[in-house]
């Protein structure tokens, strides 16, 4: 591969056929080999995402210093929009980290020398119905009340115990392969949808009605008298909930002698805080992905072997 050069693949026999391939010629020692698994913020259409700008970094960032893989590297991708870490109750099929899709994951991860696997799950678990679910028969909440509730509810518990089953079969299959993940940084836009256009996902957006909103729709229960304060009051409501996803499942994890030496994730809470870097309530724009993204990288490059940074 050219130097800078990556390959993302998600289909099972074009992975394959390269992986033998760089194998074969003696590229596969300085390659690095990345198992992706994640959510929109790996796989959303609407804009160059995070794990895109990953891959495919900007064509000048190795002018500018910043930190590329220095031989490229092949990406192994099955992340989908949507989907749940914990088991969806709404829609099961769409749930990461359960046995079955577990063990589908883990008979490929296994037969190949994969060198780290990179995480985005768990930011849909905590919103949609989980949220009307949690708030349903309550108003004139704080945002504290509102976020005990979610405590009450036992979701973290839920999530990390999901995160948990994917880690103990991950390290079962290759014990030495690090595993890095990362928090979401706190919503902005509460109650807004994401406009869509031919220009972020072509003639899609003429059948897609719209993009969210995810959590607004659901914060009626919390309430401050007038629209300015409740309005406050729901955004922190939301960094709230990142906040509790940071301590209740990645640093808990992160803590878990079980996982210590092996998970670890990136922190990129409050990296955006422009209402201009956000498309949406959920996601960021494409700039506001490439800032994201040149913090997750360097964390990347570092868990790599030495031979492949």
């Amino acid at each position: 591969m050219p130097v800078s050069q990556s390959t993302a693949l998600s289909l099972r026999g074009q992975f394959r056929s390269l992986y033998t391939s760089l194998k074969r010629t003696g590229l596969l020692q300085r390659t690095p080999v990345v198992f992706c698994e994640g959510d929109s913020w790996f796989s959303t259409p609407l804009a160059m995402n995070l794990l895109d700008w990953i891959v495919s970094p900007a064509p000048d960032e190795e002018e500018r210093g910043v930190p590329l893989f220095g031989q490229g590297g092949l990406f192994f991708r099955v992340e989908r929009s949507g989907d749940h870490a914990a088991r969806n109750p709404e829609a099961p099929k769409r749930s990461m980290f359960v046995r079955e899709h577990i063990d589908d994951l883990m008979a490929w991860y296994s037969r190949f020398e994969f060198d780290l696997i990179l995480l985005s799950a768990g930011g849909n678990d905590f919103v949609g119905p989980f949220l009307a679910r949690t708030f349903a028969g309550h108003s004139s909440l704080d945002a504290d009340a509102a976020f005990q509730r979610v405590l009450d509810s036992g979701q973290y518990a839920r999530v990390r115990e999901a995160y948990a089953l994917f880690l103990q079969a991950a390290i079962a299959a290759r014990p030495r392969v690090p595993v890095l993940a990362h928090t979401y940084d706190y919503p902005r836009l509460i109650g807004r949808s994401g406009p869509l256009t031919l220009g972020n996902i072509g003639v899609a957006a003429a059948l897609k009605k719209s993009v969210g909103p995810w959590i607004g729709p659901h914060l009626g229960a919390i309430s401050r008298g007038n629209p300015a304060d409740t309005a406050a009051e729901r955004r922190r409501f939301a960094r709230l909930l990142i906040d509790g996803f940071e301590r209740h499942v990645l640093r808990a994890l992160k803590a878990d002698p079980r996982f210590a030496a092996t998970f670890d994730y990136v922190d990129l809470r409050g990296v955006l805080a422009d209402d201009s870097d956000w498309f949406d309530e959920m996601h960021p724009t494409e700039a506001g992905f490439h800032d994201l993204a040149v913090r997750f990288r360097a964390r990347i490059i570092a868990a790599l072997p030495a031979s492949k940074r």
